[in-house]
């Protein structure tokens, strides 16, 4: 990496860099492959050795859920690879502004999270032109 950071614009370059990002290639507008590239660095086996660790971890914190998730969902080798690069992300910002780690900042509050469940709900019902009479959701005033 050199004597410094500053070498990288953003965080996503600093993940392109290590190769947590997807190298999509394609062909005929059809994507081939979308590994991610190989680096003889240690600092990405570094990150992904982390990454591994939180993933193990009997404690909750941020980072071992937002693992959990993603193995949930993709496999613990992907889940290792993601989590891995948002590590790399937050070392990158930890780095250019100075700020200590919050873990506090990667937690979504819950009424953040249900308010946005709340509007895609809407929004697919929207999309299939459901209203709440067709649910049964509104009574008749009328009726015991």
């Amino acid at each position: 990496m050199g004597e410094s950071i500053t070498k990288f614009h953003s965080a996503k370059a600093f993940a392109k860099w290590l190769g947590f990002t997807p190298n999509n290639k394609a062909s005929g507008g059809k994507v081939l492959s979308k590994k991610t590239l190989k680096n003889k660095s240690t600092l990405p086996n570094t990150f992904r050795m982390v990454a591994n660790s939180l993933g193990n971890m009997k404690k909750s914190n941020p980072m071992t859920a937002f693992f959990q998730k993603i193995a949930y969902k993709a496999g613990r080798i992907k889940a290792i690879t993601a989590t891995a690069r948002k590590l790399a992300v937050v070392v990158y910002k930890m780095l250019t502004t100075g700020e200590a780690y919050e873990p506090t900042k990667l937690v979504r509050d819950v009424t953040q999270v249900k308010q946005q469940q709340i509007r895609q709900i809407k929004k697919k019902l929207a999309k299939f032109e459901i209203t709440g009479q067709d649910l049964g959701l509104l009574t008749t005033l009328g009726t015991a």
